[in-house]
């Protein structure tokens, strides 16, 4: 039976339709051979020792005998050669063009698979990320960043090494704004947040806590758009990612990796996106917003449906998820 629901937040409308997942499949996704990976590591511009091969390197982590833009690095961020977005005011281009893109090149070997990184390397990735939110706060020209990792073909990566990119713009995007006006509506009427509901019981009696640790609750939204999409959401409900602590950042850190071994246990090897969603930089915590971290496993491509319609077919209900998840999380 096919179920119909919309996201208090997001807004976005999600048809539950478990049947869909039973429909034959005839166009598999095979998995690249020996002699791909062969190539792409030979080619690989973000290895180590291949330093002249990006931009020059606004932030790294590497030791203390070594040089920039040379070896002895274990993360590296640089300008991403091929920007959606200019850090230049050239008169002739469209005034809101202006902004930053960034690539957070996540580890100095040629690896494809975010979750064969050890727990430090997931510390240093999120302190990357920090810092460089923080750093384009700085710039008046811009008023909001958002960071994002692309993993595999479905998930939209154009290279096989484990990164992530930053995109700090001018422009704020309309569904960011309409989460933010929710968010703040929410507030007024009920005096809390509505992102502290996202683990609390509905009073469908549906709730989306997987398991919580010191800072972090781990949900599934009630009206996912993907099978097995996860949420990460700071308890103390702060509102931007930038003001995170070493602490929180450390417990993100191992939250994540554990969250995305356990997805990768449930589903196998898949592609996937996720998404840290930080709010514009004027924002207050009066507005009731949080960030938080989006985990977007895709399983299948969007098709004319969803893109006619902005409406999402998904053939696991969270219930069922969550169920999974707690199972393989010990919680």
């Amino acid at each position: 039976m096919s179920v119909i629901r919309t996201d208090p937040l997001t807004g976005f409308t999600t048809i539950f339709a478990p049947e869909r997942a039973k429909r034959p499949i005839a166009i598999a996704k095979t998995a690249p051979f020996d002699e791909d990976i062969q190539v792409q590591m030979e080619t690989d511009p973000f290895a180590e020792g291949k330093e002249s091969e990006t931009t020059l390197e606004v932030y790294a982590v590497r030791t203390s005998q070594s040089e920039p833009n040379q070896p002895g690095w274990s993360l590296r961020v640089v300008a991403n050669k091929y920007p959606a977005l200019i850090p230049s005011n050239d008169p002739s281009s469209d005034q809101n063009s202006y902004g930053v893109h960034e690539v957070i090149v996540e580890c100095p070997q040629f690896e494809t698979q975010v979750t064969r990184l050890g727990l430090s390397q997931f510390q240093e990735i999120f302190r990357a990320y920090r810092n460089r939110v923080a750093v384009h706060r700085c710039d008046p020209q811009l008023n909001y960043v958002i960071v994002f990792k692309n993993q595999g073909i479905l998930g939209g990566a154009s290279l096989g090494h484990a990164h992530s990119q930053l995109v700090a713009s001018q422009v704020v995007p309309e569904s960011l704004s309409q989460e933010l006006e929710t968010a703040q509506r929410y507030l007024e009427q009920h005096e809390n947040s509505l992102f502290s509901t996202f683990s609390q019981e509905m009073p469908s009696g549906f709730s989306g806590l997987v398991t919580s640790t010191t800072h972090f609750n781990v949900v599934c939204p009630y009206a996912s758009r993907f099978a097995f999409e996860t949420w990460i959401v700071p308890r103390t409900l702060r509102t931007h990612f930038d003001d995170s602590t070493d602490q929180e950042l450390d417990d993100l850190a191992q939250t994540s990796r554990r969250l995305l071994l356990a997805l990768e246990e449930i589903l196998g090897s898949h592609d996937f996106n996720y998404v840290i969603q930080t709010p514009p930089f004027d924002t207050t915590k009066e507005s009731g917003y949080a960030w938080s971290l989006r985990i977007y496993p895709r399983l299948a491509h969007l098709a004319g449906f969803e893109l006619s319609t902005n409406m999402f077919i998904n053939p696991v209900f969270p219930e069922q998820a969550i169920k999974h998840l707690k199972k393989q999380l010990g919680s």
